[in-house]
């Protein structure tokens, strides 16, 4: 049986994960409404309803908030993508489903994408550099898609291709989806991640088939 300090304790946790994705949900409509530069600690306390000192106390600072923006949207992505991935039969539609699943939480989630977009554009270390970058991190969102990939060359499912080299081509095309679905009012996100899954279909098809 659980003591009650662990109850406690989990209620605690509970609580608190839900302020924090409160004020990140604040943060990003307010980025929405008036773009990173604009959006201050005290703007976004006044958004959520709350004083800035809830947030100083769950965020140390605007930078670790802008941080843990970024760091929730992946999670929250992995959340969605995992079991629709995990429910595919086989490479090939597990490929499919990787696709699609990441533009139907893109698709889901413009508001949120956009707001992220604008903080890895403008977010910056002490040294003034850039604090997201491209290469930051790529390899560890890369490396399911490549082993995929590689699964399904195992398999003799997928053709003679690097494997590396075909999942950044696969990544690239899904975040140009995300930045059109956030520009063009009227792009049609499903209708895409269509093409795109017939396009690395025929990309990854073995010789023959």
């Amino acid at each position: 049986m659980r003591s009650e300090n662990e109850t406690v304790g989990q209620q605690r946790s509970f609580i608190e994960e839900a302020r924090r994705r409160q004020i990140i949900a604040a943060a990003v409509d307010l980025i929405s409404e008036i773009g990173y530069g604009n959006a201050s600690l005290a703007k976004i306390a006044e958004h959520a309803g709350i004083s800035k000192g809830v947030i100083s106390y769950h965020f140390d600072g605007k930078d670790d908030l802008m941080t843990q923006l970024v760091i929730q949207l992946y999670v929250s992505g992995a959340e969605f993508m995992t079991p629709v991935i995990a429910a595919a039969e086989g490479p090939r539609n597990r490929l499919r489903a990787y696709i699609a699943s990441n533009l139907d939480f893109i698709d889901a989630n413009k508001r949120y994408v956009a707001a992220m977009t604008d903080v890895v554009l403008n977010l910056r270390d002490a040294e003034g550099q850039l604090k997201f970058t491209y290469a930051e991190g790529a390899e560890e969102i890369l490396r399911p898609l490549v082993d995929l990939l590689r699964e399904g060359q195992r398999e003799s499912v997928f053709g003679a291709f690097d494997p590396m080299l075909m999942a950044k081509s696969i990544r690239d095309a899904i975040d140009g989806t995300a930045g059109r679905a956030i520009q063009e009012s009227d792009f049609d996100v499903r209708k895409y991640a269509a093409h795109l899954c017939r396009l690395f279909d025929l990309a990854t098809i073995t010789q023959g088939e």
